[in-house]
């Protein structure tokens, strides 16, 4: 799974610096963009301790490049993401309790499809994969068991709804969005952290994308 990840992850990047290079004449904008996340993951176990992760508000930041090909737009782009923080008991081995705050890189490729085409507004839909790069801190336990607590790559999809906003005379556009993200691969990894089921990223978040 990780070999077939890393070679996703591969193509990924290489499609996303296509993209950026090759689609400047198709109406390609940079922006930048930001927005919260809304997260929910499985609760986890392993043979010595449980550890909750309650629904938690987050945020991510980034850019974007949106190269438009008519009514469809494809929009890599690179984020930084908060994602929220496990709370385990003590382990067998006397450790103390601590926590593991995840957080995210991420490349998601967003293609967007133009609804209805206005001077102004322009509503649309999204859908696209998105990779993710996983990080974990871990604070509060006495010895290593959770160092390597993320994969190194994990693999989501995202889905959504947005509209473009372009008011005359003004220099850049709003993309204000509603989006779903639901992970495909795991992100906890169970090879260095023996886990009874290892859960996938799930969120709602609200996105403002701002091109110039």
């Amino acid at each position: 799974m990780r070999d077939l990840l890393t070679r996703i992850a591969s193509s990924t990047l290489a499609l996303t610096v296509v993209l950026m290079l090759g689609a400047a004449p198709a109406q390609a904008q940079f922006g930048i963009a930001g927005g919260l996340n809304f997260e929910s993951s499985d609760d986890i176990s392993t043979s010595s301790t449980e550890a909750n992760f309650e629904n938690s508000t987050g945020y991510h930041i980034g850019v974007v490049y949106d190269a438009g090909f008519g009514p469809v737009n494809i929009r890599p782009g690179f984020f930084y993401r908060k994602v929220g923080t496990y709370e385990f008991g003590s382990t067998t081995v006397g450790s103390a309790a601590g926590t593991v705050d995840i957080s995210t890189f991420e490349v998601p490729v967003d293609v967007r499809l133009n609804v209805l085409t206005t001077p102004v507004i322009t509503p649309y839909v999204l859908a696209g994969p998105m990779l993710t790069i996983p990080r974990s801190n871990v604070e509060g336990f006495n010895d290593n068991d959770f160092d390597d607590f993320t994969e190194d790559v994990s693999l989501s999809a995202n889905v959504g709804v947005g509209v473009q906003v372009a008011l005359p005379a003004v220099p850049f556009k709003l993309q204000p969005e509603l989006r779903y993200e639901f992970g495909i691969s795991e992100y906890v990894d169970t090879d260095a952290v023996e886990v009874s089921e290892s859960p996938k990223f799930s969120a709602f978040s609200l996105r403002v994308n701002v091109l110039f």
